[in-house]
């Protein structure tokens, strides 16, 4: 999948828009047994959350790491980018706090020692 800036931040608008509609769902079905609606509610309610955290953290990310490949960014930057992005979603509001925390550079054991991160090249 490749992707650019300006379509993430589409994508952050649009999940926006949907996330904005969440407190008019509503459960009708009120069955304890096979209840499909409340199910797909509780489904609908995490996959939302999810590609919120997901897609305002790849707009932020301004490089191409792994499977997340940017047109506008095509290489890896380690010096900017060698860091674990953590998200918060409000989820009242629906949105979204980035911080980081670094990346450990070092094994729990001493049986092995740490791979240096390096490019894919295929």
């Amino acid at each position: 999948m490749f992707r650019t800036g300006e379509t993430l931040q589409t994508g952050v608008e649009r999940i926006a828009k949907v996330y904005d509609r969440v407190s008019e769902i509503s459960v009708a079905d009120r069955g304890l047994i096979w209840n499909t609606d409340l199910v797909e509610t509780l489904e609908f309610d995490n996959l939302i959350a999810q590609a919120a955290v997901t897609v305002n953290s790849a707009v932020n990310r301004q490089e191409s790491r792994g499977a997340h490949a940017r047109e506008d960014f095509a290489d890896r930057d380690d010096k900017t980018w060698m860091k674990h992005t953590l998200a918060w979603l409000d989820l009242s509001t629906g949105k979204v706090k980035l911080d980081y925390r670094p990346v450990h550079t070092y094994t729990l054991s001493n049986d092995i020692s740490y791979i240096q991160p390096k490019a894919r090249v295929y």
